[in-house]
């Protein structure tokens, strides 16, 4: 057997294709903001792309540094997460509750997300579920503690930064992949 089969890139590779066959688009790290734990520009882009009337309302309000504005919103709300919370009110902050429920600031509410509707009497509900922006990112520093030449190591201690692939949903981060090969895998037995 090559060593070339033992490595996980060549598995990471073929995951990003498959997911580039379905639709998925590939990012790169710089388009994280490590501060935020967004992929801003893909939040921006669902909002302004499917709410243009509310995006230009939201204008009127924050007519200078809208985006700023905006996505400063978008982290307040996902900041107030309570993993306790039995409210429906609690419910819409976090991650998914802000896809879930989307974000209300001023006059203007905005979801960031449409899921896929049950049928198609709303042809606008549907248009906006095919603009939905799903991203792959592979080898994702995610930390805003990492320095700057941990963000450019790319030795094993990389490894305590880096997450091989994360999917985001219109610049959220859904779910992150830790490959292994089975080859090069440390497993550990206990006694």
């Amino acid at each position: 057997m090559s060593l070339d089969a033992t490595r996980e890139s060549i598995f990471q590779n073929d995951i990003i294709q498959q997911m580039l066959a379905q639709g998925w688009q590939l990012g790169t790290p710089q388009g994280y903001n490590r501060e935020t734990a967004l992929y801003e520009q893909d939040v921006l882009d669902f909002v302004q792309q499917t709410q243009s009337q509310d995006w230009q309302k939201f204008q009127r309000i924050f007519p200078n540094d809208t985006e700023r504005h905006f996505l400063e919103a978008v982290v307040a709300q996902l900041k107030k997460a309570d993993i306790n919370a039995t409210d429906e009110q609690s419910r819409s902050y976090g991650t998914l509750g802000v896809l879930r429920h989307g974000v209300k600031t001023r006059s203007a509410r905005f979801f960031l997300c449409q899921f896929k509707p049950e049928h198609a009497l709303n042809p606008d509900t549907l248009a906006n579920y095919k603009k939905n922006i799903c991203r792959i990112v592979p080898e994702l520093v995610y930390s805003p503690y990492a320095t700057a030449a941990e963000l450019q190591d790319m030795g094993k201690q990389a490894k305590k930064w880096r997450i091989d692939l994360v999917l985001f949903i219109n610049g959220f981060p859904v779910a992150t992949l830790e490959l292994k090969s089975e080859f090069k895998q440390a497993v550990r037995i206990s006694a």
